[in-house]
Formats: C-alpha cells, sequence, structure tokens
C-alpha cells in the first residue's frame, strides 16, 4: 500500500510539473465537451467599449471587449471562445477585419481564458494560405506554437479558417493554385494539414488542433455548395496524430441565395439534418470527434440585393426567423447527440460587427429585436 501511494504521488507530481514546466506542457487527450462563440477579433484584448465591466483579470483596468465577451458566455454557461486574427500569407491590410497577429495581444488573451478556465480556439483567419502560401504559412505558425502554447493546456490551434483555392479573401498574395478538383484539393488539404501537425508536434505540443472540412468555405459534393449532404464526409482531410489529439471541423450556414425558393423552417430542419448526418458520417470514417468552429444565422447575402422576407436584424451578425430555427434545431442535434455531445462554436461575438451597438455582437441581449445568439437555446458546457 505503501508503495503504491508513493508511486501515486511520484506521478501525480510529474503531471503537476509538467503543467508548469513551460517547455513541457501536458494535454489530456481526453476529448472535451465544448461549446461556446467566436468571431472575437485578437484585437479585441486591448478595445474597451464605454460600459464594460472591471477587469477580473487585470488589476486596476476596465474589462476589454475581449474579456466582457468571456464574462458573459461564462455566465451564459459556455466554456470555450475562438480568438481570430488576419491570415499573415495573404492578407497583409486587415481585408478580413480580424486584426494583424500580436503576441501581446494573444498572450492577454490566453490569460484571459485561463483566468475564466476557458478553452480558447486560436483561430489563423485565412482561406487560401494553406493550398497557394504553404511554405509560408508552415513558417508563420511555429513560433506561435512555440511561444503561445506552453503558457495553458486549454489552447486549440485552429491552424486555417475556411481552406479554399479561392483569392477573394486573399489581397496580398495569390501564387498559382496547386489543385483543381474537391477531390485532389482534399488529397493536398491533407498532405499540408499533416505538416502542420507534425512540425507542431516536433516541438513538443500536444494541444488539440481543428481539422477543417474543405466544405467549410465551398465544395462541389453537395448541391448548394455547402457540407449538408451524404457527400460531404468526402471533403475532410486525412490526418494522423501521435497525440491523438485531432477535432474535425464543417462550417454551417443556410444560404439564402441557394434556399430562397423554397425559405421556410420545413427546409431549414431538413438543412440541419444533413449537416448532422455529415458530421456523424465522418466522426465514423475518419475516427476523430468533432468541434464545428463556427456556424450561426448569417443568411449569407449581406449585403443582400434582395434581403429575405423574414429578415429580424441585418448585418454581419444578423439573422432571419428561418436562419434561427435553422441554426436552433442544429444545436438541438449537436447537445443531444449520444454517446457523447458534439462540440460546437458558433459566429459572431465580437465588437466589429454592425448589427448591434455591444462588443457582444449576436449574444446581444439589449438590442431590439435582440442579438440572434441571445434567442438561441442550448445545454450548458457542463452537461455532458
Amino acid at each position: 500500500m505503501v508503495t503504491v501511494l508513493i508511486i501515486a504521488l511520484a506521478v501525480s507530481f510529474a503531471i503537476l510539473y509538467s503543467l508548469l514546466d513551460g517547455h513541457h506542457t501536458t494535454v489530456l487527450s481526453a476529448r472535451p465537451v465544448l461549446v461556446g462563440w467566436g468571431g472575437v477579433a485578437l484585437n479585441e484584448v486591448s478595445r474597451v467599449a464605454s460600459g464594460n465591466p472591471v477587469s477580473r483579470v487585470f488589476p486596476g483596468e476596465m474589462a476589454s471587449d475581449f474579456e466582457f465577451v468571456v464574462q458573459v458566455l461564462q455566465a451564459r454557461g459556455f466554456n470555450a471562445v475562438r480568438v481570430d486574427f488576419d491570415p499573415y500569407c495573404t492578407d497583409t491590410v486587415d481585408y478580413n477585419y480580424m486584426s494583424v497577429y500580436s503576441q501581446t495581444n494573444a498572450q492577454r488573451a490566453v490569460l484571459i481564458a485561463q483566468h475564466y478556465g476557458f478553452w480558447i480556439i486560436i483561430d489563423y483567419h485565412g482561406y487560401s494560405d494553406i493550398f497557394r502560401n504553404t511554405g509560408c504559412w508552415l513558417s508563420y505558425w511555429k513560433p506561435i506554437v512555440q511561444i503561445i502554447g506552453p503558457m495553458y493546456s486549454q489552447i486549440i490551434w485552429e491552424p486555417e479558417n475556411e481552406p479554399t483555392t479561392d483569392c477573394a479573401n486573399s489581397p496580398s498574395s495569390c501564387p498559382t493554385a496547386p489543385c483543381s478538383s474537391d477531390s485532389s484539393c482534399v488529397t493536398y488539404l491533407g498532405n499540408a494539414y499533416q505538416q502542420w501537425i507534425n512540425q507542431t508536434r516536433s516541438t513538443g505540443d500536444s494541444h488539440w488542433i481543428v481539422v477543417q472540412s474543405i466544405c467549410s468555405y465551398g465544395c462541389s459534393l453537395c448541391p448548394d455548395g455547402a457540407g449538408d449532404c451524404p457527400s460531404a464526409v468526402d471533403g475532410y482531410p486525412i490526418v494522423t496524430d501521435p497525440a491523438r489529439s485531432i477535432f474535425l471541423s464543417i462550417h454551417s450556414y443556410m444560404d439564402y441565395s441557394y434556399y430562397s425558393k423554397i425559405w421556410n423552417t420545413t427546409t431549414a430542419t431538413a438543412v440541419a439534418n444533413g449537416y448532422y448526418q455529415a458530421v456523424l458520417s465522418a466522426t465514423t470514417k475518419y475516427g476523430w470527434p468533432a468541434l464545428n468552429t463556427e456556424g450561426g444565422a448569417d443568411p449569407l447575402c449581406y449585403p443582400c440585393a434582395s434581403p429575405p422576407p423574414d429578415t429580424k436584424l441585418s448585418g454581419s451578425a444578423g439573422y432571419t426567423t428561418v436562419t434561427l430555427s435553422f441554426i436552433q434545431t442544429l444545436t438541438n442535434l449537436y447537445d443531444a447527440n449520444t454517446p457523447a455531445r458534439i462540440n460546437w462554436v458558433w459566429w459572431p461575438a465580437g465588437d466589429w460587427t454592425d448589427t448591434t451597438t455591444s462588443p457582444l455582437g449576436t449574444l446581444d441581449c439589449n438590442s431590439s429585436p435582440q442579438g440572434g445568439g441571445c434567442q438561441l437555446k442550448s445545454l450548458p458546457a457542463t452537461t455532458a
């Protein structure tokens, strides 16, 4: 008994030491339950809106817009936040409005997440980088992982936001694409992600990593170009990971431009079920759990030439009756899934949105009408 106790204490001390030693951060591979919101720009850690509460992290300061979002998320039962920064290799002019990466801002964001016990998804909010600027993308990420990773065990890396060969969101660089068809691009995507995983694991890092479906931006596997049909299972890249810490992700929206002629809650339910079944198929086929890092009630047509007739709030964090029904149905399906919930982080909570006057974006409950995220019903993170 004494020997067993000594061994147990030794193991406990070793784990504690590894957690404290910045160069040997231990991340448990047991799959966490994650629910939350994203769309928060990295530089929101340095912006303070009028009326923000006092910071609980930095004495003598008012809470930044980022910390305010986390405070609200915690009060509402969430445990995850996604923070985004501009893709350095393709956007040096803040075209994607997520702000240029700053080590200081990243460190403050992690300190805030750590104080509240939150999981923080650090998102390189890019598009074509992984295809057209692979070398630059890999090189840019390496020091971020090495410097920020040891700070906190509950960091999740999102190497690329929505992989695509389309350069619409890449104003600074658009070299020749290495692939053209969905199948060839999924293969290339898998190889690029594998290089990123290998590079990251070679540093000793073992945080969870998000691997994104090619259908998150757009693919031809489904009629609507999204990931809500059975064939969407083929849009996920194949990777391996010695740390066994990979999440699969698909970004989930209901596009008004495609569904306008059958724009009703019945269609919304069908689209939500399509995404849900595709995610279930992917987790079964590839053996990784899901963390869907975007989704929401945006009808994807803003500014809309012909707005949806059921629009409740317009703008970057807007929603309609139909799209709110869609994301509520999808949320219900994910929350009720057995034997384990499907993780999700919806979009967008952030001070950059032009929908409400609050730093909370879609989470604003004081706007009229209320933000769509405020109205969404979900189970708290503590419900496994």
